[in-house]
Order: C-alpha cells, then structure tokens, then sequence
C-alpha cells in the first residue's frame, strides 16, 4: 500500500452500580512553527481488500504489549465479540432486556426467567448457536432503569458524586468518589423534594436490592489536552487562529456527510458547546510531541455533550433546589453522547478509511483498515488510539452510562463503554476524539478518564471511557453521516468464469468481512441490472438471464457509501438439454376376437312352412371389433355382441383408433345386412 507523504500533514429500586467521569483533555500548549503544505496521496476508501498484513507494527505491538496476544488472537476474538453484539441488539428488537458479555471466547447472553423461551429461540436461530443463555431470577432492569430510579430516589447534591452506572460481569454497578463524610453540610428545606428525593446514595444501594456501590474518583476529565488518519491530532482555538494557548483533540474516524462529501467523527466535548474552532493538523512524527501547526481541516458542524442542547446535572445550589426546578433539570438529563463531525474538510486533504496505528516514524507510517461499525460488549478487548498514548489496547469491563465534568462545572451523561486503564496508558489527555475498535470494527469514540485507585469490582486500575458509536447510530444523533470503511471485493463461488449455465440460474458468491446492510450490484455496459442483499454469513446470489448468450457483468459490493472495488465475471447460458424420454412406443395390435360361446344356443322356433326361415346369429360369426351400443331403452343383454367383451377395446392403443373405425364400418354393413 503507498504511504502517505510525511512531509507534513414509575420506578423502583434496581440492581446497579453509579460513578462519575472525567473528560479527558485539557491541557495548555504552545503555539507551534508555521504551517507548512501538506501533500497526501489520493487513495480511495474503498481500495483493496482487508489485508491484515498492513495492521502491523503499532497496533500488532499495543495488542502484544497490552493483551498478551498476537493479533491473529484478537482479531478472532472480536469475532466472538461482535456476535454477542448482534444477539443482544436481536434480543433488544424483539423486546427483551438483555446484557451480552465475552468469556472465554464464547458469548454469553443474560435475561429474565420470563423471557428465557423466547430468548433461547432468538439464540437459536442466530449466526452463532453455541452462546452460553443464563437466567436471571426475577425482573431484568438495565442501566436506564437504574439512572431514573437515582433520578427519583436520591437526593441530587448526592449526585455530583457520580462517576458511572455500568452494566458489568458482576452485575449493575454504580461507581461513586467514595461514600459521603459526616460532616458534609446538609441544608433543610421546606418543599416537597426534600422529603421525596432524600436518600444518599449509600441508602439508595442499600435499598436496591443487588446493586451495589463501587469507590471511585469523581467526574472524570476532558482527554483534549487541548485536544486526522483517525487519531491523528488536531488543534482548536476559539478565535480559529494560532494562539498562545490552544487545546489539542484526536480525530476518530473518517466519515461520509449526508451528502456524500467528506467529513471527520471525534468527539464532542472538543468543540467546546459549540464555542470553539478548528485551528488545524497536530503535526507530530511521534506521540504527545507536538512539532507544528499543520494545514486547515474544516469546520465543527454538529456536536454534542452530554443530554440534549450539551446539558446536565448542575454540581451547585442543589440542596434548596424546589421540585419544578429538580423536574425540569430531570427532562434535560437523559442519557446523551459525546460526538461531533467536522464538515467543510480542507479539500486539499485525503480521507481515507483507515487509522493510523503510530508506529515508529510518525503516524502516517502505518494504518488499520476500519471494516464496519459494530458494539461492543462487556468482555471486549478493545484497542484505541490518539495523539498522546498511540496505540493501547484493553479489557472492556461495563457498558452503560458515565458522568463528565462539562464546562459549566455540571455533569454531562454520556452513553458508552468503561475499559481498564493502567496508569492512564490507553487513554489519557489529549487522546479526546480518538478511534476505539474491537478487531478492524470502529465501536466508540475517546471520551474520559477517571483517576484512582478504585474503579469497577474487580477492577484497581484507572479507568478509560468511550462514546458508544452504536447509540450514536441507533439514537440518530448524527443522521446521514457514515464512517467511512473498507468493503472487500465480491466473488462468485458456484460457478468459475466463462461457465456454461441455464436460462435464469442462480449464481452464488460471497463477501468476506461483510458489515451488516452490505449489498452486491451487477452492472451491465456500467448500468445497474440488480442488487441483492449480503446475509450474515456474507453470502448472496445473483439470476442469470432468461436470453442465450455470453453474458459478461460487473460486481460491486456497496454499504452506504462505501463501495468495493469493481470484479468483472462472465458465463455463457445454454438451453439444457432435452430430456430423453424412456417410453417405448406402443405396437399395434390385432383386435381381439370374441370368446366363443361355452352353452350350445337356445333351441330356435320353426319358421311357418310357407316362410322362409331368417338369418340366425350364428350364420356368421361377428368379431370383437363389430361392437354396436345398445339402442337407448334397449337392454345391453339384446345386443348380438353385448356379451362378448368386444366393447372393451382400449381407444388409446396403438392403431386402436383405426381398428375401432373398421370394426364400426364392418357391424354397420353387418346389421343391414342382418336387419333390413
């Protein structure tokens, strides 16, 4: 693959655990030298096939430093990680609340005892049957169950202690700084919310029956240090210009508009609630060493932190707050995301659909192809990227909500994921905006950390939090946009080219690595004549024509805007062959004559003597073939051959036909002869 030219560049209580998160960014940095050209190659997004020979180096050392593993090893296992997804999102659709994990490379699904019969049939019938379906004894809540119930129950200067609510292996959890001290100030009030919303968040666990309440260490941090490949650097300032001081943030990943120009997903939290501006590319040959101000990227478009309009949870005044104030602050605290695009891209740029994985030399040295967009689910192992760690990799441990200290020193809500963080080495300041992926599938976006030496059950490391890009999608926050990734090259696999096929023959093939929505076009002379659909096991077939003839075609696999690259195939269709019939003709036959009488005739009356006596029937005897039917009213009996059997003649023998119109002619003669 050519590089890049590096020149420069109603509720009760649930079973949960809460916390609080930091956003991770917010660093100072100087003003850099002056911008210099940047030359990058026109590659297509939709170039080769995935090739996992190019994922080397920077990615291939975090997954063996990080994991343990080689890369074969984590790309198998985000395998297995992706189909607990899909389980769970089948579950979801059919309405069962459900939570997916990974264990030993195998998935495993949690729901309710009531919805265990029809769980297990959507498990069944699914791409992976061999997941593991636990039960749980009573109501299955999930995360927003909790999050409402904390809303209604605790009192809401408790909830600036939040860092996260979590669905994790041990369970619901909710993660807090630590439980509240004796002498915290509390202040009486006369409305209705104090005696209402009156529980701390110790009494709020104690009372929600399994859930429990994990130390943590408060909101969590900006990474924009002052927060392109994704996770590359970019710089913002909000004058737009070079300045003194200016915030460093990552890009995630490429992206396609609603209108299919090129756009950049990183997150929200970067653009500053709408206030700041894109200054341009943090050139750096190596991470958190910034080196120069590089050429323009575009222009924040849409962003969002936290709830609806950036909101959440004010950290002051809310101990005499009255119950319409708390009420209006609820219904602007719904779960919210940290994302933002960055439209109006420096047309002088190159987006492709890869992320650079830093290694040695800088970061346009080496990439990794983003295949799809997928989620992740508690058992993940996830690597993520940015301009300040590069490349590391970790265990995702909870799926659900965390808490971010915005700008107006409130706690914005963020749906997404938490994962293990060592001393801060997979996410830290400045990392903001970056690309989380399990496998070669984008999932989330660098959101926060959170500090300290308690985190989830079982968990003593510092925590990293990601933006989940599956509730970005399903939550349409930013409808029309799509990650740009690679979409490998269809291949017939029924019939080899220039295959002799019949008229309207079903011509199977399949598309390795294929994104859910994935579909395959057929053009002829450049026009498109089809488009099927890919199943889940990538696989698809197309029609032959009716018309005999060469019939040479074009595939293209596509999934939005992302396309594959152009594979052309041939087959010639024939008539088949016509089937030989295995029926001997018929032979024809001498008609049968009539069986001879076994009793001698009845004695006949003599004729009067001056008479002369009349032909008998048995003056000449008659054939089979002379058969008469009966005169209507006339018994069958009186028919001179009725008995006989001679009206039994098949009229679809051979040569019957022909028989019967000579026998006919001959009893006709016959019968005038013997009554006229």
């Amino acid at each position: 693959m050519p590089k890049p030219n590096s020149k420069t560049a109603q509720r009760g209580f649930a079973a949960v655990a809460a916390a609080a998160a930091v956003v991770v960014g917010g660093g100072l940095v100087p003003a850099a030298a002056a911008p210099e050209v940047i030359e990058i190659p026109s590659e297509s997004p939709s170039a080769t096939a995935i090739d996992s020979a190019e994922q080397a180096e920077g990615l291939e050392e975090a997954v063996k430093r990080d994991l343990g593993k080689t890369l074969e090893q984590y790309n198998e296992e985000s395998k297995v990680s992706e189909e607990a997804a899909e389980i769970s999102e089948r579950l979801n659709d059919e309405g069962i609340k459900a939570s997916a994990s990974v264990e030993g490379g195998q998935a495993e699904i949690k729901v309710s005892k009531a919805d265990e019969a029809k769980a297990q049939h959507v498990v069944e019938t699914g791409a992976d049957k061999s997941a593991t379906l636990t039960v749980e004894i009573g109501q299955m809540r999930n995360v927003g169950d909790v999050y409402e119930e904390v809303l209604e129950n605790v009192k809401p200067a408790e909830l600036t202690r939040l860092t996260a609510i979590m669905n994790t292996k041990s369970g619901l959890q909710i993660i807090a700084d630590g439980p509240a001290a004796a002498e915290r100030k509390a202040t009486a009030t006369s409305s209705k919310l104090a005696a209402i919303k009156s529980l701390t968040l110790e009494e709020f666990v104690a009372k929600a029956e399994g859930v429990k309440l994990v130390e943590g260490s408060g909101p969590a941090k900006t990474t924009a240090a002052d927060d392109y490949f994704g996770a590359m650097g970019y710089l913002t300032d909000r004058s737009g210009q070079p300045a003194p001081t200016m915030r460093i943030c990552s890009t995630g990943f490429n992206a396609w508009s609603p209108a299919g120009e090129d756009a950049i997903i990183t997150a929200g939290h970067c653009a500053e609630d709408g206030q700041t501006k894109v200054v341009g590319i943090a050139e750096q040959t190596e991470p958190n060493v910034l080196e120069a101000i590089g050429v323009p990227v575009g222009e924040f478009g849409f962003s969002q932190f936290g709830g609806p309009n950036n909101s959440g949870i004010p950290s002051n005044d809310l101990e005499g707050i009255t119950e319409d104030e708390w009420a209006e602050i609820v219904n602007n605290t719904e779960p919210g995301t940290d994302v933002a695009v960055i439209d109006d891209i420096n047309s002088d740029l190159n987006l492709p659909a890869l992320v650079s994985n830093w290694p040695a030399g800088g970061p346009r040295e080496g990439t990794v192809k983003v295949t799809g967009v997928s989620k992740a689910v508690v058992g993940s192992t996830a690597c993520s990227s940015g301009r300040t760690t590069g490349w590391g990799c970790s265990l995702i441990i909870g799926e659900g909500l965390f808490f971010v200290l915005g700008l107006n020193n409130d706690q914005r809500p963020v749906w997404g994921y938490a994962a293990e963080n060592p001393g801060q080495s997979v996410l830290d300041q400045g990392d903001s905006g970056g690309p989380v992926m399990v496998g070669t599938r984008a999932v989330g976006i660098n959101s926060a950390d959170s500090p300290g030496p308690d985190g989830i059950e079982g968990n003593d490391d510092d925590l990293a939090f990601y933006t989940s890009l599956s509730d970005v999608q399903s939550k349409g926050y930013i409808d029309g946009y799509q990650i740009k990734f690679y979409v490998n090259t269809p291949m017939l696999t029924s019939v080899s080219d220039g295959a002799e096929v019949e008229p309207g023959a079903k011509l199977g093939g399949t598309v390795s690595e294929a994104s859910s929505g994935t579909k395959v076009n057929v053009l002829v002379d450049g026009k498109i004549v089809e488009t099927v659909a890919v199943d889940a096991e990538g696989e698809f077939s197309i029609n032959a024509p009716q018309a005999e003839g060469a019939f040479s075609f074009t595939l293209e696999a596509v999934n939005g805007l992302n396309k594959s690259e152009l594979v052309n195939g041939a087959v010639v269709v024939v008539a088949p062959e016509p089937t030989p019939t295995t029926t001997e003709p018929a032979v024809p036959t001498e008609p049968s004559r009539p069986a001879e009488p076994t009793e001698e005739p009845a004695e006949q009356a003599s004729p009067p003597a001056d008479q002369e006596p009349s032909a008998s029937a048995s003056d000449e005897p008659s054939k089979s073939t002379e058969a008469k039917e009966p005169k209507k009213d006339e018994p069958k009996k009186d028919e001179p051959l009725a008995e006989t059997g001679a009206g039994s003649v098949p009229l679809i023998a051979a040569g019957g036909a022909l028989a019967l119109i000579g026998a006919a002619v001959l009893l006709l003669h016959r019968s005038a002869r013997r009554h006229g």
